[in-house]
Parts: structure tokens; sequence; C-alpha cells
């Protein structure tokens, strides 16, 4: 099988076009995303032919652990990068996911190197976690929490300082604690109205140096709490990525990188 590695803001993901999905795609995600086994990335991607011809292509997702993902917002710029790449250079691009229909445009190009804004739709503020739940489920240190629904789940955490927090540890722990099917946790801080730190635990992964839907229900949840204006700046150890809040969706914007080219067999 012939598949390309990217990464968004530090994100790796790994991709192949196929014309139907292979006989156990969990296997093989499992697989390859192994770093030990096979090229190794955080999650596999399969661009698939959408039967709509104004769609270039529908994305199945699979997290390194071989459990599927609705979407992910850095994984959804890799791919538009990889149309684009494929596809006579269209910069405008039309994906579908299991979250519904998603635009990517190609803001940038430097050789390799591609900035893209994507639409995210409008993500479902839900719940904010009680005082008591805070302290049980979350922790003592913890100023608020909530969960927001980007397509796929998230829990966002507050505190006033990252600098003392463990993610690896409490992303394991809070993920357990507050759902039986997985969530994606992020811990943040507000650095002014319009910039915040993000760290992710990722449902299916782990710690990840990124996640792109994550800084989008990050974003949302924080302005929700009156914290930042509508533009805010999410900073996670890969990188930095733009979110617009607009009344009737939700932009994403940050940087694609094309890594290398493999051709892996996926038998073993």
């Amino acid at each position: 099988m012939k598949i390309k590695k990217y990464h968004g803001l530090g994100n790796e993901f790994l991709l192949t076009s196929v014309r139907s999905l292979p006989k156990d795609p969990s296997r093989i995600a499992r697989l390859l995303c192994d770093y030990t086994k096979g090229p190794g990335a955080d999650g596999l991607i399969f661009s698939l032919p959408a039967e709509d011809e104004s769609i270039h292509a529908q994305m199945v997702l699979f997290n390194s652990d071989g459990s599927p993902a609705e979407i992910s917002g850095n994984g959804l710029r890799c791919l538009a990068h990889h149309i684009y790449i494929a596809q006579e250079k269209n910069k405008i691009i039309q994906i579908r996911t299991d979250a519904g229909n998603r635009k990517a445009e190609i803001k940038q190009v430097n050789e390799n190197q591609t900035i893209i804004r994507t639409d995210m739709g409008i993500p479902v503020l839900g719940q904010d976690l009680t005082n008591n739940e805070l302290s049980e489920k979350v922790s003592p240190e913890a100023t608020k929490a909530g969960y927001v629904n980007v397509g796929n789940p998230h829990i966002v955490i507050l505190f006033e300082s990252l600098g003392s927090t463990d993610i690896a540890e409490l992303g394991a722990s809070v993920e357990k604690a507050c759902s039986e099917t997985g969530i994606n946790v992020h811990l943040i801080e507000i650095i002014n109205r319009s910039s915040i730190s993000m760290l992710t635990w990722e449902r299916g992964v782990g710690v990840t140096k990124a996640c792109g839907s994550g800084a989008v229900a990050s974003a949302c949840k924080a302005q929700s709490w009156g914290l930042v204006d509508e533009k805010i700046k999410v900073r996670m150890p890969g990188g930095e990525a733009l979110i617009e809040i607009e009344s009737d969706d939700v932009y994403l914007t940050g940087e694609s990188e094309f890594l290398e080219n493999y051709e892996v067999d996926i038998s073993a």
C-alpha cells in the first residue's frame, strides 16, 4: 500500500487514497501508526471517492489504537493538502466526514508546507461540570470545565496556569471519569482576550502535540465563559492555530506539511 505522511501542528497522520475501504482497517491503523512496526502516526486517514461530484473525497479516519474517529481538524487540513497536491491545485476543497461536509481553503503554499482554513461547522456547547463534579472528576485546582461537541466529543478544563499540570495523568483519569465511550480532554489557560494555551489528551491516541477540533472546542467554550473574543489564537506544543467564531460557522486556520512517502506491507 502506498501511503504519505503529513503533520498538522505536529499532529501526524498517514494518508492513502483507495477506491474502497480495505478489510480490517482498524488492524491496519494499529500496525502502521505503531512507531515500532510502521511509519508511526497519531492516525490513519483513508481518502475515498465520494458519490457526490461536488465532494472531492470522503475522509475515513482511524486513531492509532484502531478506533474510528468522526473528524479531526488537523487531519482535515492534512487531507485537504493531500488532495490539493493530487488534483490540479484546487484551492477550494470539499471533504465529506462522519461529522458532515467540510470546506477547506488553501491560503498559502510554500514547497511542502501549506496554510489551510477549514470550516468546522457549529460546535454544540454542552453542560459545565458542577463544583462537586469538578473536584471529584477533574481536579481541585481546575476552575471550570464543560463539554463541547465538534462532530466529536470534547471536555475543556480551565486552569489559572498549566505550569504544573500533568496532561498524561490527568487526561487519562478525566476521560475515564467523564465518558464511558471515550472523550478528548483539553486543559486550557487564558493568556489574554485573543490567546489561550492548550494541552491535549486525545481519545484513542493519548497525549498529542496538537488537536484541531480541540482548539475549536476550547476556543468556543472559553468564549461561552466570557473569557475571549471571536478571534482566538490557540497555542499548543506543536504550534499555533487561529480560531474564528462567526454566527453561522467556526473556522480553523493552521499549517499542514508533507513529510514522506512510504510503501508498506499490510499483510502482517
